[in-house]
């Protein structure tokens, strides 16, 4: 077991190393053996980022746009992490990811039915953003779309739309199951649409 926090460790100080090779790279950045960079020069890392190891992530710039991934300041990103960015990936301020967790702002088209899908270019969908202090679980995906601050992702849920703040949503695809009610200071069950159910 030792040798796996020895070699965690030691690609913590590569990446430390190699900070300026990324747009940005904060204070206590702990970037622990990622499977895929690319595009490094298109992400940021805020203070106290850590991003555990397997991570697979991709910002690519296309014809008029220039990527931005950006780690929030002290989020916690779980093993395997997988990101697909054209225009821009946000994980914000104490966000918790859980593993395996796939974030897109982009995906393939797929009109050209004579063609792979592989060969046909990427399409923009929306900016993925995740407001702060909310919490993603494990095998979530996440494509075009914002996440408000202080939700719950439920794991294995596809999110395709917006999810207003203090929200748990869940489910393929996800809708919100219960929203923060400052008026009576609890946590109520809503309808399909969001909105409350008593």
């Amino acid at each position: 077991m030792i040798h796996f926090r020895l070699r965690d460790f030691a690609w913590v100080l590569v990446y430390r190393l190699l900070a300026p090779c990324f747009g940005s790279f904060g204070k206590r950045v702990r970037l622990e053996h990622p499977r895929h960079l690319t595009g490094a020069r298109y992400m940021h890392f805020e203070d106290g980022a850590d991003i555990q190891n397997g991570a697979y992530v991709i910002a690519h710039p296309t014809a008029g746009s220039v990527p931005e991934v950006r780690f929030g300041r002290d989020c916690l990103v779980g093993h395997e992490l997988h990101v697909s960015c054209i225009d821009r990936v946000v994980i914000g301020e104490r966000v918790l990811l859980a593993d395996r967790v796939f974030l897109a702002d982009n995906v393939h088209e797929y009109e050209d039915v004579t063609r792979a899908i592989a060969d046909q270019p990427l399409r923009p969908v929306g900016a993925v953003e995740i407001g702060a202090g909310s919490w993603v679980g494990e095998n979530a995906c996440i494509i075009g779309c914002r996440i408000g601050r202080n939700c719950v992702i439920a794991a294995n849920s596809v999110v395709r739309r917006d999810v207003p703040d203090h929200c748990v949503a869940a489910g393929v695809p996800a809708r919100i199951v219960k929203r923060y009610c400052p008026d009576r200071k609890a946590w109520v069950r809503t309808r399909p649409d969001g909105d409350f159910a008593e």
